[in-house]
């Protein structure tokens, strides 16, 4: 089934706002989901949200937690973010964020008891419309291993950095550092694909093509990517007291997640007119785009363009829902009273596209 964008927005609010999520949070949990699909971003889109709902019906995702501060000196502040929705948690640490970086120039706010925090081009995507440049970055579930090791201690450990533009596209990073994410992992396992071997390795550390046999994800260029994943481990637990390595609970017993998180806005306007630093940006960005092609190379792209483009693009079109992903989210919305037995996935758009 094809939907659009915003039959996505009001069905994942819809389903979010049954599953006793305050309006506020299921919309803005709604626009995240729905951003990650739209920019082509599959794993962190519907395919996520089916595991946001099973944590919700064991519990270890709270719908209403009680996310709050615990230390604030000005231009930083730590939250604890009680195990609720880590999409919830970094935007609200965002808004705190945001406001001291207009007072101060710069921002820092940590979290800790988080959970996963979406598609993270999303923030880098607000930022730039905020005029802010962003860095934000999280631990998560151990997926994956020292190089070198076997024991899995790491996570997919995402870095995302966000700079506005002005009649350029914002330049926005958007980067695990493992070779994919284990939402994709996911996906390919529900719809009975294998996987390339350089995407994971199976427990005994050998490359796999079977997503039922993926143990530890492939790290980014090696022992680089292994490098990047240490230091935003350290970026997210340190400053917050959040878990890391061992301590983390467990996906594959859907136990809380317990992560930590990271987000560093600057605002240029402290430095110059931000109308200046965005036509710095937009002429850096020419720069790079007409420069000279390799062969057989059409048009150079910078970081985050393709998103931009692809949203343009997919807004226009919808989304192609596949039917294992149809009957996986529409048996969890039954599961949770969401709508009654016997609704197929078309009813449960239309539940809430009325």
């Amino acid at each position: 089934m094809i939907i659009r964008y915003d039959e996505e927005i009001n069905l994942v609010k819809g389903i979010l706002t049954a599953a006793d999520f305050p309006e506020e949070d299921a919309g803005t949990m709604a626009k995240v989901i729905t951003h990650s699909d739209f920019t082509g971003v599959y794993s962190h889109g519907l395919s996520r949200l089916t595991r946001y709902l099973r944590q919700i019906k064991k519990g270890a995702l709270k719908n209403r937690p009680n996310f709050h501060k615990v230390l604030d000196s000005g231009a930083v502040m730590v939250f604890d973010c009680d195990n609720g929705s880590g999409i919830i948690s970094v935007n609200k640490a965002y808004d705190a964020a945001l406001e001291r970086a207009r007072q101060f120039g710069i921002a820092m706010a940590v979290g800790r008891h988080n959970a996963n925090i979406g598609c993270g081009s999303y923030y880098g995507w607000r930022a730039a419309a905020d005029d802010m440049v962003a860095l934000v970055c999280c631990n998560t579930y151990a997926f994956t291993s020292p190089f070198g090791g076997a024991d899995r201690l790491i996570g997919t450990n995402p870095i995302i950095l966000g700079v506005p533009a002005g009649k350029e596209y914002p330049l926005v990073m958007d980067i695990s550092t493992t070779n994919v994410a284990m939402g994709k992992i996911q996906a390919a396992e529900r719809e009975g694909q294998s996987i390339p071997a350089e995407w994971a390795k199976d427990y005994d550390g050998n490359p796999t093509t079977d997503p039922s046999k993926a143990f530890s994800l492939s790290p980014i260029a090696a022992h680089k990517g292994y490098g990047l994943a240490v230091m935003v481990d350290v970026l997210s637990t340190m400053f917050s007291q959040a878990c890391f390595g061992s301590d983390i609970g467990l996906f594959s017993k859907l136990e809380p997640e317990n992560s930590g998180f990271c987000v560093i806005l600057i605002d240029p306007s402290k430095f110059m007119p931000i109308d200046d630093f965005k036509a710095e940006v937009d002429k850096y960005a020419r720069m790079m785009k007409d420069s000279r092609k390799a062969p057989g190379v059409k048009e150079i792209f910078l970081p985050g363009e393709i998103e931009f483009k692809k949203f343009e693009q997919i807004k226009q079109t919808g989304i192609t829902v596949s039917d294992a992903l149809e009957k996986e989210l529409t048996e969890l919305s039954i599961s949770l009273g969401v709508v009654p037995e016997g609704t197929d996935f078309n009813g449960l758009v239309k539940h809430f596209n009325t």
